[in-house]
């Protein structure tokens, strides 16, 4: 018995161990590649560091990729997380320094349907059939943003309540209000932080008055990469 658990102790030692050393490869997404990115970006700017290291990640997530088809199976799961944490890191960060450039005046979505605080989901699901829209705000009679209603949170209380529902009832609330003449960068930031469908964009007198999403942000850096002139450099308003 006590040689069981010697063994136990041991094994559990040797995994502790292996993970530690793990963590310290200098690759995303482990945090030997963000020490890696950090020292990187003292010399090459932190869009340039992460590039490396998340290009190192990737590089490495391919080699156990490949001594998992031999070796172990386990190791295949472990490259694609790999991966596919570096590729985001790569592109978050990328968003992040290519919007730091850009107005929200410039990337928000402007014409679209937005729903009454009063409204039913009938009137949401005709909305969605007449449209493209994936998240539609839903404003009282001021013009200010109480909430956003999601295509999929609409699917679910279709099934789950009906038609009567009432919008008011699904929509997701804590939207975050960001100014129109601010950074896009802002509003990536809050949406990655809170995890909301959209941002919505608001004027002086806090009026609705756009929105941003993951979707039209992607959108907007695959028109910027192929036309880069269509933005400019942003001039950030004060406040």
């Amino acid at each position: 018995m006590e040689d069981t658990h010697v063994n136990l102790i041991t094994r559990l030692v040797s995994i502790n161990i292996f993970l530690v050393l793990f963590n310290l490869i200098p690759a995303f997404p482990m945090d030997g590649g963000r020490v890696l990115r950090a020292l990187l970006a003292m010399r090459l700017g932190f869009g340039r560091a992460t590039q490396i290291a998340a290009s190192l990640g990737q590089g490495l997530a391919f080699a156990f990729g490949f001594l998992g088809l031999f070796y172990n199976p386990l190791l295949i799961f472990i490259a694609i997380f790999v991966y596919l944490a570096a590729a985001a890191e790569a592109q978050n960060t990328q968003i992040r320094e290519i919007s730091s450039g850009i107005m929200i005046s410039e990337a928000m979505i402007t014409e679209f349907v937005w729903l009454h605080s009063d409204a039913r989901l009938d009137e949401a699901v005709e909305a969605l059939l007449r449209t493209t829209q994936h998240e539609f705000p839903v404003i009282d009679s001021s013009g200010r943003l109480l909430g956003v209603l999601a295509r999929d949170d609409m699917i679910r209380a279709l099934r789950e309540t009906g038609l009567e529902t009432p919008v008011r009832d699904v929509m997701r609330t804590g939207i975050p209000l960001v100014y129109e003449r601010r950074c896009l960068d802002e509003a990536f930031r809050r949406m990655q932080e809170i995890a909301v469908p959209a941002v919505g964009v608001v004027d002086k007198q806090g009026k609705l008055v756009g929105l941003i999403t993951s979707e039209n942000i992607g959108e907007m850096m695959m028109i910027r990469s192929i036309v880069p002139e269509r933005f400019g450099a942003a001039h950030v308003a004060a406040g």
